[in-house]
């Protein structure tokens, strides 16, 4: 009780420390963008806009590296200058073939899947040209990299059994479907990418989405369209960040969620950047190497907030005061340089 009373008297008089820098990213960041087959027209119409629209938001929006994202359709010939593959499982095992050599630790893979999917009542399949892919197959893929930050969206219908066969740590898998028995057309591709534009996503106005915010925002707006349209929800949205393959609708960051807010698909702030570029190369300020700490620290009092379910509450409680009154005293030295900084313009 005594440790409790003195954390709410920290944060009472330290409202300056705030814990939503997220997931610091320290590496390069990579895409693969999947258009399966279409089978009829107005599906391969419709997989080749929203892949053109994740590609243009990955780029435009996220300031995505253009060498940093592969992109896979049905027909390359449609946009030539963009789809480097045909989605065939040989192009994929390739493409992945190639992240495995130029990955690195650090880096973060953000791959997003739209088309059909079909279940057999063993295996989750995407259908691309050619034999298709399971389930298995793309977790199999991605243990051959050399990072495992991973966020997948996979929007194809029965795509729900990729969360237990991908589910890991330090991925977050999401779904369109809750089951293999979800079959029809799905609507939560075009949601997830409107989720990636809008302020509204921006639940706690820090200026940029988490993966958490872009699937509750996406998740909302496809129920408010089926209750719009009086159609009966065909389709159940899943997320799964903690690695124990069951996925979620409902996102309660408690056993769920904790993971997914804090992972960004856009950069860092140039600020932020900078400074991190700086300590890597060995030539930071000391106002550097203290904004660098800072970010440290909240990811490691959030590190700590993830597994207090699983610590004696003492336990948790001690840590989680010594993170806070480590990072009071480098914010406050911060501050002081900050403000004799600007003394001094």
């Amino acid at each position: 009780m005594k440790i409790k009373i003195t954390l709410l008297i920290f944060i009472l008089i330290y409202p300056l420390v705030v814990f939503t820098q997220g997931n610091l990213q320290f590496g390069e960041r990579y895409a693969i963008i999947l258009g399966g087959i279409g089978g009829q027209k107005e599906f391969t119409q419709k997989y080749f806009q929203q892949t053109q629209r994740m590609y243009h938001l990955l780029v435009k929006n996220l300031s995505y590296n253009p060498d940093n994202i592969y992109y896979l359709f049905e027909d390359p010939n449609l946009d030539p200058e963009k789809i480097q593959y045909q989605i065939t499982a040989e192009n994929i095992r390739g493409v992945f073939g190639e992240l495995s050599r130029r990955m690195k630790a650090e880096d973060q893979l953000f791959v997003f899947m739209v088309g059909h999917g079909t279940y057999d009542g063993e295996w989750s399949k995407f259908n691309i040209v050619g034999p298709d892919l399971r389930d298995l197959d793309f977790a199999q893929l991605i243990e051959t990299l050399p990072s495992q930050k991973i966020v997948l969206v996979n929007t194809a219908s029965a795509s729900g059994p990729f969360i237990q066969k991908l589910s890991g740590k330090n991925r977050v898998i999401i779904t369109a479907t809750k089951s293999g028995r979800e079959y029809y057309e799905t609507t939560f591709a075009d949601f997830f990418l409107e989720a990636l534009t809008t302020e509204e996503a921006d639940v706690n106005k820090d200026k940029r989405i988490s993966v958490l915010e872009a699937f509750n925002y996406a998740r909302s707006r496809q129920k408010a369209w089926y209750d719009e349209n009086r159609q009966l929800k065909a389709e159940h949205p899943l997320l799964d960040d903690n690695g124990d393959g069951k996925g979620s609708q409902e996102i309660d960051m408690k056993t769920e969620g904790l993971w997914a807010n804090r992972v960004y698909l856009g950069p860092l702030s140039p600020e932020m950047a900078t400074t991190l570029k700086r300590v890597r190369l060995g030539t930071s300020s000391r106002m550097d190497s203290l904004r660098f700490e800072v970010y440290r620290l909240e990811q490691q009092i959030e590190d700590l907030k993830a597994r207090k379910n699983q610590m004696r509450s003492e336990v948790y409680f001690r840590q989680l005061e010594t993170l806070l009154v480590r990072l009071a005293k480098v914010n406050k030295e911060l501050k002081q340089l900050e403000a004799q900084e600007r003394k001094h313009r």
